[in-house]
């Protein structure tokens, strides 16, 4: 009796190690995302706030029980090469399922060539030069609206705070600026108002003493600030030093950091976005995730970390609803083109046209306080328009 019952318990040991190793051999790897962004260069200040709203994605993305996506970052150093180094390295080596990350058009744009002769799913959470999405593109989906867009919206904006308005624009050589200013050049003329500077600068500028004063010989009623890194602030002091007033400069984007670089000099001004801390239309996830985020980083997220974290919760739920597209590049763009969502933050649609490109909205905010870690600031518009209400496509190349 004794013999058979050690013969049951070893039957019954070797059952269950099997039964182990069968659950083992069936757990899946961890589905990779190649993240390639700008942690160093120009664009950092874009790239590692973006990692910051990733990382917040990161705590809640992978619960029990879901097959886990784990993103591998790359530092494209601000460098359009260096950029689909990275991204080949992610494809060939790490073998990942899709690609996201840049902020930078240009590096995004080499990306995009990357990815779409090589069928290479690519979810581009903030880069915003039109061809991205042009037409024919198969593999990209961007979710920051196109900034052909931006300078169709700021004219709106303008159109309605002082009709037949003056507009001056100053601004780096950079593709997104290209793009907001060619989208401004267009819809300018068309609601009435005209353009009275331009005046675009070489990358790596850093001073605009001289261009500063023609653009204020040139007295305009609003003037379109957009300089790359802290050469933005460079410029927009240099024109409060010679007397333009705050109420008179736009950004046409504003991200905390730069918010905050401002200054209180700057209250008063404008800047456009995406999702920002002082807005009301925020959902109960998005005031969850700007109060989580301004613990952990001692400052308010703005749309760079949105649309990183909205991004990482973008593929989280693209998996969870075609699991099949876990292992499959062609399957996981399917799923992304049928895709029917709204951001968890902000309660606005996500859905992509046969191009990747989704519906364009924007907010434009006024400075209204600045202290050392944080800042106030009141909706002034809000406007919503077809990716194509302007020829974005043909506007910028």
């Amino acid at each position: 009796m004794t013999h058979k019952k050690s013969w049951l318990t070893a039957v019954l040991a070797t059952a269950t190690l099997a039964s182990a190793g069968i659950g083992h051999a069936q757990e899946k790897p961890p589905v990779k995302i190649g993240f390639v962004t700008e942690l160093t260069g120009a664009w950092s200040f874009f790239g590692t706030s973006c990692v910051a709203g990733l990382k917040m994605a990161e705590k809640t993305l992978n619960p029990p029980g879901k097959r886990k996506i784990e993103f591998v970052i790359a530092d494209d150093q601000t460098s359009p090469a260096q950029a689909v180094a990275a991204s080949r390295s992610l494809d060939v080596q790490d073998k990942v399922l899709a690609l996201s990350g840049p902020t930078s058009s240009d590096t995004g744009l080499a990306v995009y060539g990357y990815a779409e002769q090589n069928k290479v799913p690519f979810v581009v959470p903030v880069a915003a030069f039109p061809q991205l999405t042009k037409p024919g593109t198969r593999y990209t989906f961007r979710l920051e609206p196109d900034a052909v867009g931006w300078g169709y919206a700021i004219s709106k904006f303008v159109e309605k705070q002082k009709p037949g308005g003056k507009i001056a624009m100053i601004y780096s050589d950079y593709a997104l600026m290209r793009a907001i200013t060619a989208g401004i050049k267009y819809q300018a003329p068309r609601s009435g108002l005209q353009i009275v500077g331009d005046i675009a600068f070489p990358q790596g500028s850093n001073d605009a003493t001289v261009q500063a004063a023609q653009i204020l010989a040139a007295t305009p009623d609003f003037v379109v600030v957009s300089g790359a890194g802290g050469f933005d602030n460079t410029i927009t002091n240099q024109l409060l030093d010679l007397g333009i007033k705050p109420e008179q400069i736009i950004h046409p984007f504003g991200i905390t950091t730069q918010v905050m670089n401002w200054g209180k000099r700057s209250v008063g001004s404008y800047y456009g976005t995406f999702f920002d801390s002082n807005l009301d239309s925020l959902t109960p996830e998005g005031k969850t995730f700007v109060e989580e985020f301004t613990a952990q980083y001692d400052r308010p997220p703005s749309y760079g970390e949105n649309f990183c974290y909205v991004t990482a919760n973008v593929i989280r739920e693209v998996i969870d609803a075609n699991p099949d597209a876990a292992d499959d590049r062609e399957k996981f763009r399917d799923a992304m083109s049928a895709l029917k969502t709204k951001e968890k933050t902000s309660g606005i649609p996500i859905e992509f046209d046969k191009n990747g490109a989704r519906m364009e909205f924007m907010y434009f905010l006024q400075m209204k306080e600045v202290t050392a870690k944080t800042y106030k600031a009141k909706q002034a518009f809000y406007i919503e328009w077809d990716p194509e209400v302007i020829p974005v496509y043909t506007l910028v190349k």
